[in-house]
């Protein structure tokens, strides 16, 4: 079976082309060729599909060196060989040394076949290994999932917005930082491939509803970023982001079922006082958080405010994850007295604490931090033992009858992650020697009615414990 193969012949004799093209046929090969001497007739070919060029090396109005040129001038990968009567050695490295593939002497074309075979193989190798390195060029910089640009894209695209503000007085550009809300809880109904599937239409949406200059990427999880080139107003801004919202309100289709979410959008403008393009983002990611703490699908837009509060929230994160280490939680005791005898029956289990700078914070300002970096848990935990050792020695010095009691608040993490919170409370009761009559659970009427199934198979483990549960904030 003979290999098709498009030939280009720079040859001035028109016998030397045909014993060329004879030798090709004996090596395997079906030529379709065309033989041409001069430069015009061949860069008017260059156009056409080649597979190989064969060329003399000199010719009355034209030789292989300027040949060469044409191509690399074109960036085309043509596998170029030259057949001359004769060719020094030196000529001959220079040639290599510009982009031939390889060179023979007319009384030798018993080698043609081969070299071609070669020519045509170092080729094919050029073309896969730039494939990889475009493909690896092209995932270092999006998103695998999405194929939208990555953080790193994002953020070279818009230091380059940054470099346009200089040139030119009036430009503005803003970058949009988009989260979708309770995206977890579509994961966790239906699963992460359902999930995945929910990020790649709405990386569709967002692409559809900005301009072909604008940027969309995706930052990772369930966030995405914008950036608009050339706004004009920061009004422009607002009804963009208003736009996306509108967008992804609408539901997608997630196993049959149509499932509704919204987003929170947070909004920073391109102005000179950045230095770089990070900065913008973070900015605009500040705004965002902001924009979930006022609800569901809201917009904010990021003023230096923001970012002083952002600062001092990222400090007191941070102290927070110290403060155990460095014991600085204190329990307060607060005595429940018995209306009838007067007498102090029980204490109510406080959690403070002691900032070395700032004093006593208190536990509306401490508590949500801890709970969105995850520190609830532990805290509860010590808050229980703590509290059950200290109610345990005070039953031991004061014996009265009833025991003293003591209650302790539940977060909503900890009464609805009911086997943790059994296994804690099993192994306090075990260490201390407690009576469970004597420890009582404080929760909020929220935390019932937000699952009432998994609540009431709490309470059912609680009272088989015969632990006391107490209902504050009831009717609030």
């Amino acid at each position: 079976m003979t290999t098709p193969l498009h030939v280009l012949i720079l040859e001035d004799c028109i016998m030397d082309a045909e014993l060329m093209v004879h030798e090709l046929r004996r090596a395997g090969f079906d030529p379709q060729w065309q033989r041409v001497e001069t430069e015009a007739d061949f860069l008017a070919h260059l156009d056409q599909k080649l597979d190989i060029i064969l060329a003399d090396y000199s010719l009355p109005q034209f030789d292989a060196q300027r040949a060469l040129e044409h191509l690399n001038q074109r960036g085309l990968d043509v596998p170029f060989i030259i057949v001359s009567g004769c060719i020094g050695e030196e000529r001959a490295v220079e040639c290599m040394k510009s982009g031939a593939t390889d060179y023979l002497l007319k009384d030798r074309l018993t080698r043609l076949g081969q070299a071609v075979r070669k020519g045509l193989e170092e080729r094919l190798l050029r073309d896969d290994r730039q494939r990889v390195e475009e493909q690896l060029t092209h995932n270092a910089f999006h998103d695998t999932l999405t194929g939208l640009p990555n953080r790193a894209l994002f953020l070279d695209r818009t230091q380059r917005c940054f470099h346009q503000m200089e040139r030119r007085g009036g430009y503005l550009f803003a970058v949009l930082s988009v989260d979708l809300d309770g995206f977890q809880t579509i994961n966790a109904s239906f699963g992460q491939p359902a999930g995945d599937k929910v990020l790649i239409e709405i990386a569709e949406r967002l692409v559809q509803k900005v301009r072909s200059g604008d940027t969309v990427a995706r930052l990772g999880g369930d966030e995405f970023a914008l950036l608009l080139d050339d706004v004009k107003d920061m009004r422009n801004a607002l009804r963009v982001a208003e736009r996306l919202q509108a967008e992804l309100a609408k539901p997608f289709l997630v196993d049959g079922r149509e499932v509704l979410t919204s987003a929170s959008v947070g909004i920073a403008a391109g102005t000179s006082t950045y230095k770089r393009s990070a900065d913008a983002l973070r900015d605009a990611g500040t705004a965002m958080a902001r924009a979930k703490r006022l609800g569901p699908g809201q917009i904010a837009v990021f003023d230096i405010r923001m970012h002083t509060q952002a600062v001092t929230r990222l400090k007191l994160e941070t102290d927070l994850r110290r403060a155990a280490d460095r014991q600085e939680f204190l329990l307060y005791y607060q005595p429940v007295v018995s209306l009838q005898s007067g007498r102090i029956v029980g204490f109510e289990a406080l959690l403070r604490w002691q900032h070395p700078e700032r004093g006593l914070i208190s536990p509306g300002e401490s508590l949500p931090v801890a709970e969105e970096i995850g520190l609830l848990i532990p805290l509860g935990k010590w808050v229980l033992q703590n509290a059950s050792r200290q109610l345990r020695a005070w039953q031991v010095e004061f014996p009265v009858a009833p025991p003293l009691s003591m209650s302790v608040n539940l977060s909503c993490k900890q009464f609805l992650q009911s086997g943790e919170l059994l296994t804690i409370v099993d192994e306090t009761l075990k260490a201390t020697g407690l009576d469970p009559r004597s420890l009582a659970f404080e929760v909020t009427e929220t935390v019932m009615m937000e699952n009432a199934e998994a609540a009431l198979a709490t309470l059912a483990q609680l009272k088989n414990r015969q632990l006391r549960i107490s209902i504050d904030d009831f009717g609030t």
